[in-house]
């Protein structure tokens, strides 16, 4: 059976085949056989040894094939004649990368072609896995097991020979603050957080054209691998570096150790929430809206932190200079004051009034706040919001639903209040006639 044909080359092949995106696919491909890297609950971390690894080994068997098209793409393009005919012979209709026909992949020191080669006997590998009635952890770790000696070197390989160094990963603008920090021990150290947020914020922007482009979403788990992965060295660059060097100022210190609990917050919520189950999902619309949620509150998550720390020593800096999906956090805050206002009026309507015909109303109404503005409130709020909707949705009668509504009101005014003494919103007093509140 070929491993791949003319049809899934052409409409696998996702990422432009640059250096740059070929590193980001075979890392992300290495990061996704890091089961700490991947979105579960408790329950299944405790089964991981024993539980099915089928879904598993789909999705990597979709990152083989997709790494593989990229390299012999990223081969064809260099005017390699080993990839130009390797890729040649995969667009012809009878073409398949068995051992028979593509032999001339085989180039003694030539590490891509070898990684190309050890990606197609893993796929065929994985492909056999795939026929059996269950994958078990060890059987599926066997293929990184094979795979990884190739791998490391050709990540080496490209890394160093196409200049695919840290220095282009971070935009000018950071990399001039951080060349201006003293000690130089800091500003090498904030280079570094820098350096693994902006990574993260690349794999999310390819996650971003994905959702843009109608593809299949379930094999993009890989590329929330390898964010959890950069951003896992990013909070040990804040806690083993920044925060351990000598001589930094407390507000600096102070606002250090907030982007790291801010971090942590919202990792938790998209790979211990929205991401959980997810390779189980069957809907497309219910993997799309997981998928688009986790992207929203890491992406905002990583921009808002980075703009953040940048201001503490470049305060005219703009977010919008640096990304142009930035939303300061004054936007957030006005934006939730104004939906908490919102849901409150019409918590405090429907528990006065008991009008049940209003209940469709607030489904309605707590849906799109769970789905908007509830991402910029603190964790605990979070999940405190949701239980809320699960009692509202489990209260059966006029009374029971007044008792809930009632506590939920109150509920929603204290966070209204604590929302309104944000320090961002001191210049901007609320104002329930008015649309535009600042």
């Amino acid at each position: 059976m070929p491993l791949i044909n003319e049809a899934q080359f052409n409409s696998s092949l996702v990422f432009v085949p640059s250096e740059r995106e070929l590193v980001m696919c075979l890392r992300a491909l290495r990061s996704f056989f890091n089961v700490r890297n991947h979105p579960m609950s408790e329950t299944e971390s405790a089964a991981i040894l024993t539980r099915d690894f089928k879904v598993e080994a789909r999705i990597t068997r979709e990152a083989l094939l997709q790494c593989l098209q990229l390299i012999l793409a990223f081969g064809a393009r260099q005017a390699s004649p080993h990839f130009s005919e390797a890729a040649g012979q995969l667009n012809s209709s009878e073409s398949s990368l068995n051992e028979s026909d593509n032999s001339n992949l085989l180039v003694e020191g030539d590490a891509l072609v070898d990684l190309a080669e050890a990606l197609r006997t893993t796929s065929y590998q994985n492909t056999a896995l795939l026929e059996h009635p269950t994958v078990s952890f060890h059987e599926w770790m066997s293929l990184q097991k094979d795979l990884e000696p190739e791998l490391s070197q050709a990540l080496a390989t490209l890394t160093h020979d196409t200049g695919h160094s840290a220095v282009i990963d971070v935009q000018p603008h950071l990399l001039a603050i951080t060349e201006k920090i003293k000690p130089d021990e800091f500003g090498s150290a904030l280079f570094a957080l820098f350096l693994s947020l902006s990574r993260s914020l690349d794999c999310l922007q390819f996650i971003g054209q994905q959702l843009k482009s109608d593809s299949p979403l379930k094999p993009i788990l890989t590329l929330f691998a390898l964010v959890r992965e950069e951003t896992r060295t990013a909070l040990e660059t804040i806690e083993k570096r920044t925060l351990r060097v000598e001589g930094v100022e407390g507000r600096i210190l102070e606002a250090l150790d907030g982007t790291a609990y801010a971090i942590r917050i919202e990792l938790r919520k998209s790979f211990e929430h929205e991401l959980v189950g997810l390779c189980q999902l069957r809907q497309p619309p219910q993997v799309y809206a997981k998928v688009e949620t986790a992207h929203g509150l890491l992406r905002d998550c990583f921009q808002q932190s980075i703009v953040s720390l940048a201001n503490i020593f470049d305060p005219a800096l703009d977010g919008n200079q640096l990304f142009t999906s930035f939303q300061t956090k004054l936007e957030q805050s006005l934006a939730l004051r104004r939906d908490l206002w919102r849901l409150l009026q019409l918590v405090h309507s429907i528990e006065h009034e008991r009008d049940e015909t209003s209940l469709p109303e607030l489904s309605k109404a707590l849906a799109a706040f769970r789905d908007g503005s509830l991402r910029h409130l603190m964790y605990k709020d979070w999940e405190s919001y949701e239980r809320f909707i699960e009692e509202i949705e489990a209260a059966r009668g006029a009374t029971e639903l007044t008792r809930v509504l009632h506590r939920f009101n109150a509920y929603l005014d204290t966070l209204f209040g604590q929302v309104s003494m944000r320090a961002v919103l001191a210049d901007c007093p609320f104002d329930s006639t008015e649309t535009a509140e600042c």
